[in-house]
């Protein structure tokens, strides 16, 4: 049992990281996007982006804390499947929250673009922490 609030926090600790990283970044992307007039790309084009940007996060993270934040859970790697889809739904809400109040969103603010960001992140971390 023990085991599985430890692998609860864990999971609740990489979501709320990765929400706030993905909220700032499309806070600043859609400023500036609304700032110069773009529009947005194809959402699969910006899934790759996004998926880029997240796992050069995931390295910049390495550089700061090399160690695996939580030892690995009972089944190693549910995080890179558990991680993006909790992510793609947050962002969601987030593009939704902020569409239905007049603001420009990103394709970051999309289940696709917040999953591909997380889906990065955790992948790096997953294959080279320590």
């Amino acid at each position: 049992m023990e085991e599985l609030g430890l692998f609860l926090l864990q999971f609740l600790f990489e979501l709320l990281f990765q929400g706030l990283l993905e909220v700032l970044f499309e806070l600043g992307a859609s400023s500036y996007k609304d700032t110069h007039g773009r529009s947005n790309h194809h959402p699969i084009i910006a899934a790759i982006g996004y998926f880029l940007v997240g796992a050069a996060l995931g390295g910049v993270s390495l550089l700061i804390w090399p160690n695996r934040f939580f030892e690995p859970g009972p089944i190693p790697g549910l995080s890179l499947v558990l991680s993006p889809v909790a992510a793609g739904v947050a962002m969601h809400a987030w593009g939704a929250y902020r569409s239905s109040r007049g603001h420009v969103t990103t394709n970051l603010a999309t289940f696709l673009g917040g999953a591909a960001f997380a889906f990065g992140t955790a992948l790096v971390r997953f294959l080279w922490a320590n």
